[in-house]
């Protein structure tokens, strides 16, 4: 494990932002796993720590909501593939109201779409690698939005959803290596607190982004022509992270390959307006 690096002390009395990651897709390359997933990707919710409040009581409403006739299963952690199935079109709408009133929340999603990422690439070979990679151009992008965020620059506090058959102390590693690598447009990686950690579903925040990986995923796995499929994530479009003129390509969504596979759907026009 990587050592707890000391903060300069004008950043460490920064006021924190929580980060919470989670994925949804699958790494894997085969033709079958390209059939059943063309892209996987990794979503960040973020929310200021003095609204930390806010990820709690909408958590723990959904979740009175889904076990109300089961009260002894109340603090059942919420899971989008077990709770939020396709016939419970009911509870995908509660979710999304909920979670779009978030006041001062903010997403940033990065995708990879499989098909078009270079056939000598070593994600294609290597899952740990795929995840780390993505892992990395997530946690750049947290790091500017920390330092840029809206009242003043933050220090981000960055939980990921622990991942099965994967080796999150080779991932803290990876990411502590790239963080000093040198290069013309470094991260800020210093609004970071180091290291992120890899936490269980008890977390709010980590089922939170579970779900918003649903709404991507609801999107993305629909047809191209289709708006419907979308409406999820397009009801949390203003929660994206975007630029001073209002662009979210690379900015709240960063694509790992053909940025078509988003920007050839028919809710693209309507995903950047705010």
């Amino acid at each position: 494990m990587t050592p707890k690096l000391p903060l300069p002390p004008n950043l460490g009395r920064l006021p924190k932002l929580h980060v919470y990651i989670d994925e949804t897709g699958d790494r894997g390359f085969s033709d079958k796993s390209r059939a059943q997933s063309p892209f996987f990707a990794m979503t960040a919710l973020i929310v200021p720590g003095e609204d930390e409040w806010t990820i709690k009581a909408t958590a723990g409403g959904l979740r009175a909501l889904i076990h109300d006739r089961q009260p002894q299963t109340q603090l059942k952690p919420l899971h989008w593939v077990e709770h939020f199935r396709p016939k419970r079109a009911d509870r995908r709408d509660q979710a999304a109201h909920l979670m779009a009133s978030m006041p001062t929340a903010q997403l940033i999603h990065v995708v990879t779409h499989k098909n078009s990422v270079n056939q000598d690439a070593g994600m294609r070979s290597d899952k740990t690698v795929f995840y780390n990679y993505t892992a990395r151009l997530l946690m750049e992008r947290v790091a500017h939005s920390a330092k840029r965020w809206p009242g003043g620059a933050r220090l981000a506090i960055v939980r990921f959803g622990a991942v099965k058959h994967l080796d999150h102390t080779a991932s803290e590693q990876y990411l502590h290596l790239v963080r000093h690598l040198p290069t013309s447009h470094p991260a800020p990686w210093t609004h970071i607190k180091w290291p992120p950690t890899w936490e269980g579903t008890q977390r709010d925040g980590i089922q939170l982004a579970d779900i918003h990986a649903g709404f991507l995923n609801c999107a993305l796995s629909g047809d191209p022509n289709d708006n419907e499929c979308a409406k999820y994530l397009l009801a949390c479009r203003h929660q994206l992270r975007r630029s001073p003129s209002g662009a979210i390509l690379n900015w709240g969504i960063k694509v790992i390959g053909d940025s078509g596979f988003l920007r050839d759907r028919a809710w693209w026009p309507d995903l950047k307006t705010p």
